[in-house]
């Protein structure tokens, strides 16, 4: 495995390891989604009976946590000392306005101008169909996450108060950290909402970063003395999604059983993941370093890529007849394909536009 040095500072082994973290998390975004996109390429159908799709479900889905532990992690680590004047402006900078060129970009290329009896009609119901878009991340299928990390951000001021201020309040912020056991998110693809349920089930991850971020190193070696009770928790509660996927299982009520599982899943493979890169130290993974860097960007432009290169992938993979395989292959293709030309699109927007370009796509 190539390694990269990376400069020793106060915060240097912490970032290395927690910035591998985050490549790790991108890539198993994309390459999850790209096995969906392969099976719907394939069968025209998403069907989680489907082994494969199974498979990638049980360790892709919710990997968006990932980016809410991450996220809070860094508050507590890095942005809280700098104040929040200075944290809302970076969050301004570098994810609200990616987030809003994205989705205008994105809007405008769906839309069919010729539909439009006259100009003032048609830039009314432009503008609508873009506001509706970025208020509910609809642009893309992928883009319903930031308007949660968004409300993540707003609600970073009353999570600090809560985890700082009393032992009630403490109480209350970890109750926070353990309601997405008890409360869903929900999934809507396709209607303009933005559930609370969901917004509840990200914060308790984001409030799990800001705790762990508190004392980080401490509660690192602490955990380390639990890791293999850790590890079999990930493990048990991967078994425990694949018979829920198998026996098709999953509400009680008002909960999904699998989101509830999948938390626990998530939690306890972060924790794996963080201890694991920081074995590295100051030598972390080189080819994950600039995965890493582009890794938002990467987020706001992959589920788009996915699905205009789908026909030509499985269009070159026509021959195949063995429908697995061509799956396994699509899904490859895809993924390895939308990475590296996500990262070619940053690497144009970064020599175009210089140190504008993260207000522009995000890195």
């Amino acid at each position: 495995m190539a390694l990269a040095n990376i400069t020793q500072s106060k915060n240097s082994e912490f970032l290395g390891y927690l910035h591998s973290f985050r490549g790790l998390a991108i890539l198993k975004i994309v390459f999850g989604h790209a096995v969906a996109a392969a099976c719907i390429g394939v069968y025209g159908v998403f069907d989680v009976s489907n082994p494969i799709l199974m498979i990638s479900e049980v360790f892709y889905h919710d990997s968006t946590l990932y980016f809410a532990i991450i996220s809070g992690i860094l508050f507590s680590q890095v942005l809280k000392p700098r104040g929040y004047f200075k944290f809302y402006k970076s969050k301004l900078k570098h994810i609200v306005l990616p987030y809003l060129f994205f989705t205008v970009v994105l809007t405008l290329i769906k839309i069919n101008f010729r539909q439009f009896s006259n100009f003032q009609d048609g830039l009314q119901w432009t503008v609508s169909k873009i506001w509706m878009n970025f208020i509910f991340g609809k642009a893309n299928f992928a883009l319903w996450y930031i308007p949660i990390l968004i409300a993540l951000f707003l609600v970073t001021p009353v999570l600090e108060f809560l985890q700082k201020r009393n032992s009630i309040t403490k109480i209350c912020f970890f109750i926070m950290m353990i309601l997405p056991l008890f409360i869903s998110r929900v999934q809507n693809l396709t209607a303009y909402h933005v559930s609370v349920e969901t917004i509840i089930y990200f914060t308790g991850a984001y409030a799990f970063g800001m705790y762990l971020g508190e004392d980080l190193n401490d509660k690192l070696k602490w955990l380390k003395t639990y890791q293999f009770q850790i590890t079999l928790l990930g493990y048990i509660s991967s078994a425990w999604l694949f018979y829920l996927y198998i026996y098709d299982l999953d509400a009680v009520g008002m909960l999904s059983l699998k989101e509830t599982v999948f938390y626990i899943q998530k939690i306890s493979f972060a924790i794996i993941f963080i201890l694991w890169f920081k074995t590295f130290q100051d030598k972390q993974p080189h080819w994950l370093i600039p995965i890493a860097s582009d890794s938002f960007s990467i987020y706001f432009i992959h589920g788009s890529l996915l699905y205009t290169l789908l026909p030509w992938v499985m269009s070159i993979l026509k021959p195949i007849t063995l429908q697995s395989l061509k799956v396994v292959l699509g899904a490859f293709i895809l993924g390895s394909l939308v990475m590296v030309l996500s990262m070619l699109m940053v690497a144009i927007s970064k020599k175009l536009f210089g140190k504008y370009s993260r207000m522009i796509v995000g890195a």
